[in-house]
């Protein structure tokens, strides 16, 4: 069956971003030579980078989808992070631990838990108090940093127990876990999302939230199930990066916060909600990633990569508009807005 000119662009359109990929990998390959960049180490270089910060996209994706922000998600990482050292860490190490030597096992499940409280604190303040989801976030993660700071007292805590650092450290044969682990994680809940009565709800809070309300859907908890999910995955990503660099202190996890709505957006989670998916914000994740690792092995000055991401990101939201625009052009009204 040939593909007539709309089912050609729409292909094009819904695989731009690994085209570009694909462009960038190439145009790194020939500048830094093949031998360094599509080296083994490096690949697993690029695909580690991608695996903390995915995590925290697919709950940035989650709340963008219910046409919120989650600005949070990088003080939670800190705070669990530093709960996490101070109550496993016995005080003889550097930085000084809480002296608890808690198991592991009961730490990991609370880690989960705070953040998880943490999301669901940001969601009934925007749903109950009719509070912006900007400021509420925003000032969430200054609380939680601050949280942490209080709690380490402003020094690194080192060498959690190795049974804790598996999720980040742990390898199948020369793989690292959290290689599998991460896209594995995007898989699921992007089917769980596409498949699921929630998933349809939070379309539809996203897409118009009156009318989903009017159809019988409960916005208010959509949105705040949608915050509690964007907190255990910080969390979630906090576990994956302290059992990864093996140190906590306050500022772990600063900076993510603009690379997770950078990833969403770019991989074509729309900021007026309801439309998008996982799999475009893994792509978003995977060029950021891929972007980081060139500009570094070219060892271009640091004060000129912000601004050369920044140009990606914003021509990669130029053709991203576009697309969007001709989808909701081409898409019927009565089916629900997303992709595939």
């Amino acid at each position: 069956m040939l593909l007539n000119k709309n089912d050609f662009r729409r292909i094009i359109l819904d695989q731009f971003l690994w085209i570009i990929i694909a462009v960038i990998f190439i145009t790194f390959s020939l500048w830094i030579g093949f031998d360094r960049f599509l080296s083994g180490t490096n690949i697993i270089n690029i695909l580690l980078h991608s695996t903390v910060l995915g995590i925290l996209v697919i709950g940035q994706s989650i709340c963008l989808l219910s046409k919120n922000f989650d600005l949070s998600a990088e003080g939670t990482v800190s705070l669990v992070t530093v709960i996490a050292a101070f109550l496993m860490v016995p005080t003889s190490s550097f930085g000084g631990g809480g002296g608890y030597e808690i198991s592991p096992f009961i730490v990991i499940p609370l880690m989960l838990v705070i953040g998880t409280i943490a999301g669901f604190i940001n969601g009934r303040l925007i749903t109950k108090l009719r509070m912006n989801n900007f400021i509420v976030t925003l000032s969430m993660q200054l609380v939680l940093r601050g949280l942490s700071y209080i709690i380490s007292g402003g020094l690194q805590i080192d060498n959690p127990p190795a049974a804790f650092n598996w999720l980040g450290t742990g390898t199948v044969g020369p793989i690292p876990f959290a290689i599998i682990f991460t896209p594995m994680l995007f898989i699921l809940i992007n089917w769980y999302l596409k498949n699921s009565y929630f998933g349809r709800q939070l379309y539809a809070v996203g897409s118009n939230s009156e009318a989903a309300n009017a159809s019988g859907f409960n916005s208010g908890r959509v949105v705040t199930i949608a915050y509690m999910i964007s907190g255990f995955m910080a969390a979630l990503a906090g576990w994956m990066l302290l059992g990864r660099v093996q140190s906590s202190y306050s500022k772990l996890g600063a900076g993510f916060t603009l690379e997770t709505v950078a990833a969403s957006v770019i991989g074509g989670i729309s900021l007026q909600g309801g439309l998008g998916s996982l799999g475009g914000a893994f792509a978003g994740v995977m060029l950021l990633s891929v972007v980081d690792n060139g500009l570094n092995l070219m060892d271009v000055n640091p004060f000129w990569v912000n601004g050369i991401r920044g140009l990606i990101i914003l021509l990669a939201l130029v053709i991203d508009s576009q697309k969007m625009r001709y989808k909701l052009k081409v898409t019927p009204q009565s089916q629900p807005q997303t992709q595939e």
